[in-house]
């Protein structure tokens, strides 16, 4: 690239190499303005570009601190609401399911006898040695004041609506089917066995109590009304607290049931949220001490961190409030750790080239200006793609899935707002000092990264470029440079080699077993609703304390009971609330071989009921509840991951403007999907000792690694298409590598260390969660993104951005290996002359191939060559 230019440019001529006509500049001319040259400058087509004007709006000298306005503003009105967002949250499992259910229909019928929902809490007391008659009296007495607790019912109208109905009516009811023997039919013995009548009057007193055979344990059924969430929780406590109140030595009590465990399951999220918080915060802190190796500067991306989940949390309150969304503690804590991963990363990228620009530009304002429109692009786009992404999961049937997509999508759009103009606008009011001790300084003889196609340049930044072109393969340093290059001398030897190690991952789903998680395997621990449910188990009956629901008409309850009762698997029939023409059956089922054999049971009897009684007929209770949300979780992983997959390669394709690279970058992220599945599942079942996998985690961990993953393959893969306008893409990839692989492994290390803190909630679903999402995004930001996506870029080259216009005259049948043509490439500026009205002068153009001059590009340039 050296030698005189030419004399001037010919019609159909290429120019490559030296740009013609480029005259020298005077001393004292003033320079000709660059693509920094600040904010009056514009695109040579004379129309100031909207992202320039946005950049310069954002950071200018007078707007910052309207920005800096607004943003309060926006703080005092979102902080107000984000408070209130515990009061929204809605955790019982009813509400997770949608109301085609059959079960979430059982519980609606209920709701219209009762009035309300009404749930069972059971409290077991037990004393080894037997039951004496102090703790009957105690027993007698708490039972009392259960019964003045507000939201505890006491009792309940009687199911034949006021009639009387005891046994001797039955028998009655029994008497004409009875043969001269009297001997009753098969199916009508079997109701006289297991339908079990109490002598009934008016109401119904729920308060009995119940002695276990082995004297050594009393179960007390306490009815509640369940209205969800935090005010349940509070009426729990105050039956905790009646059975601590003078209670007798060696007496245990527990409160244990449906109720009793999402009791327990609260009171885990509410005291660990604010130290969820602080722990995902101080691995940020920890990452950006490193990176920067800053004692101030930690604190803005962490400040406004905060400030993006507030606005994210009170945001999502006004969507709980009306209607629109559902909120869940586990995606409250989702959202916590995913706005303060996300919104680090995305201030790890400004700040990274904001420090950059800051050694070329005196001034700040135009540093900032110029790093957001250089990074602001990348950030935008894999926000979006996450957004997107997340949002998918709004199609879904499950209401808590349904709910934790927007929720989740409102934070990570409340995180770049926030660090895309309130950061920047921050960083340059307090200017240059917040990097200290290591303080960029201007250096005027800081080399300008490379251009791009359509930037203007100057004489200065030419020849930057050509030095920058002519450099060979060894040109640079560090480690991703030098990472680079290695994979550039058999790039195809090392994605198989890459391919073969993750597929030997993937074949941990052996050991992958979804479902199989009871009330008691969803704590890590043991609390109380757990020790309850040990203890009920060993004194009385299984599914005493959980029966099925069959809720039925008037018109069909004859036939249920009678069908119901002639099932092996039942073992007793209790008649419950009635109204509305509804009646309630509760119905013992026997627990079998294990959950899975009382689960198969439950979905029978349901199918058989649907046979007698359908439409007329639903199937409740906490195992129906669970049957139907696995159900629901199968379907929506059909239906969404598909739709995930459909979406981020439309982005993908619109960014890239490519059909080739989307795929290549889709099947890596779901290479390193399988391979994390199988990472996890050998670590559930070895080393963690889970009974199973909760029904969402395959869905949400696809969700989280898909948008996640594919978020850093676009920060790498939009630096390697700037780079190729102006060098081949092999080379292009290996220069993307090196300029974004520090700053991406510090955001894939933030966003793993904050998924990570989600073990100190002492539940497998969020551990679970936890595990899978920080192994696979460092997976993907160790593996993936740095040594597969950069070697399948070297091997297919410029093939890749198809059929974008950077692919044009490539040969798939091209000789010569990626690193030859890694070697062999150079900077290629194109000329563009025009005659605009303005004094003339020449915008460069760097593209990926040699381009020719127009007869009218020739007639009006100025640069003649003579």
């Amino acid at each position: 690239m050296s030698g005189r230019p030419p004399s001037g440019p010919r019609p159909g001529r290429r120019v490559s190499g030296v740009v013609p006509g480029l005259l020298p500049r005077r001393p004292d001319s003033p320079p000709p303005p660059g693509p920094s040259s600040g904010p009056s400058s514009t695109p040579p087509s004379g129309r100031p570009w909207s992202g320039r004007r946005i950049a310069d709006l954002l950071c200018g000298r007078r707007t910052k601190w309207l920005v800096l306005v607004v943003w309060l503003g926006v703080i005092a009105v979102a902080g107000s609401f984000a408070g209130r967002l515990e009061s929204v949250q809605k955790d019982d499992i009813a509400a997770y399911l949608p109301g085609s259910a059959d079960s979430a229909q059982a519980v609606k019928r209920i709701l219209g006898m009762q009035g309300e929902n009404l749930s069972p809490a059971t409290i077991v007391y037990e004393r080894r040695g037997g039951i004496t008659r102090a703790d009957e009296d105690e027993i007698d007495r708490d039972m009392k004041a259960f019964a003045g607790i507000d939201g505890v019912v006491a009792e309940l109208p009687a199911p034949t609506g006021g009639k009387t109905f005891d046994r001797e009516d039955l028998d009655r009811e029994l008497e004409p089917y009875r043969d001269a023997e009297g001997r009753l039919p098969d199916e009508l013995r079997a109701v006289e066995e297991k339908l079990q009548i109490p002598k009934l009057t008016k109401t119904i007193k729920l308060l009995v109590a119940q002695r276990s055979k082995d004297g050594e344990a009393v179960q007390v059924v306490v009815i509640v009304k369940d209205h969800g969430g935090r005010e349940t929780a509070r009426v729990i406590d105050r039956v905790r607290k009646v059975l601590d109140d003078g209670r007798p030595a060696g007496l245990a009590a527990h409160v244990t049931g449906m109720v009793g465990f999402q009791a327990d399951a609260l009171a885990v999220f509410s005291t660990v949220d604010t130290d969820l918080l602080l722990a995902a915060m101080g691995v940020a802190v920890v990452v950006l001490l490193i990176t920067y190796r800053s004692v101030v500067l930690w604190l803005f991306p962490l400040g406004i961190v905060g400030i993006g989940l507030s606005l994210a949390m009170g945001v999502n309150y006004g969507l709980a409030a009306a209607g629109v969304i559902t909120v869940s503690s586990v995606a409250v804590s989702l959202l916590m750790v995913l706005v303060v991963g996300a919104g680090t990363d995305y201030a790890l990228l400004l700040v990274a080239r904001y420090r950059e620009e800051l050694r070329r530009h005196e001034d700040r304002h135009e540093a900032m200006a110029i790093a957001l429109r250089r990074a602001g692009p990348a950030v935008v786009a894999s926000a979006a793609t996450v957004v997107a992404g997340l949002l998918c999961l709004v199609v879904a049937e499950l209401n808590s899935t349904k709910g934790l997509g927007p929720v989740s999508a409102v934070g990570v759009t409340s995180a770049m707002l926030a660090m895309m103009t309130l950061l920047p606008a921050v960083m340059v009011i307090f200017g240059r000092w917040v990097f200290w001790p290591m303080i960029p300084r201007y250096d005027p003889h800081a080399a300008e990264p490379a251009a791009t196609a359509g930037h203007t340049v100057t004489a200065g930044h030419i020849a930057t470029a050509r030095h920058a072109g002519d450099a060979g393969p060894e040109a640079g340093s560090g480690v991703w440079g030098n990472l680079g290059r290695r994979i550039a001398r058999n790039p195809r030897l090392v994605w198989i080699v890459t391919f073969a190690a993750l597929a030997a991952c993937a074949t941990g789903l052996v050991a992958y077993r979804e479902g199989g998680l009871d009330n008691a395997d969803v704590f890590l621990g043991r609390p109380d609703s757990v020790v309850g449910q040990e203890v009920a188990a060993r004194h009385f009956p299984a599914a005493t304390s959980d029966p099925v629901q069959v809720v039925t008409t008037e018109q069909y309850v004859k036939d249920v009971i009678v069908d119901t009762a002639r099932r092996p698997e039942v073992t007793a029939i209790s008649l419950g609330a009635a109204g509305n023409g509804d009646i309630l059956l509760n119905v013992t089922v026997r627990s079998g071989d294990g959950e899975e054999s009382e689960r198969q049971e439950v979905m029978a009897l349901r199918d058989r009921l649907r046979a007698v009684a359908a439409p007329d007929v639903n199937v409740g209770g906490n195992v129906a509840l669970i049957a139907d949300l696995e159900r629901g979780a199968e379907r929506d992983r059909e239906v969404i991951i598909p739709l995930v997959l459909l979406v981020v390669f439309a982005v993908l394709a619109l960014l890239l403007r490519s059909l080739i690279a989307p795929l290549l970058l889709l099947l890596t992220v779901v290479v390193s999907f399988l391979a994390t599945l199988g990472i996890s599942a050998l670590a559930f079942t070895h080393l963690f000792g889970f009974a199973g996998v909760d029904q969402g985690f395959v869905l949400l961990v696809f969700v989280f690694l898909v948008a996640l993953g594919v978020d850093y393959n676009i920060f790498l893969m939009h630096r390697v298409r700037e780079e190729a306008h102006r060098h081949s893409t092999a080379r292009a990839a290996v220069l993307g590598l090196e300029a974004t692989g520090g700053v991406i492994t510090s955001a894939g290390v933030v966003l793993a260390g904050t998924f990570a803190v989600l073990v100190v909630l002492p539940l497998s679903q969020t551990v679970q969660i936890a595990f899978a999402v920080a192994v696979g995004v460092l997976l993907d930001t160790m593996i993936v993104r740095s040594v597969l996506v950069t070697a399948l870029t070297l091997d297919v080259g410029d093939a890749i951005w198809w059929p974008g216009r950077l692919a044009r005259g490539f040969r798939w049948w091209r000789g010569g290996t990626p690193l030859a043509r890694f070697r062999a490439s150079r900077v290629r500026p194109q000329v563009m002359l025009k005659a605009p009205r303005r004094l003339v002068r020449p915008r460069v153009m760097l593209r990926s191939g040699p381009a020719t001059l127009g007869k009218r590009e020739k007639r009006e340039g100025e640069f003649s060559g003579k």
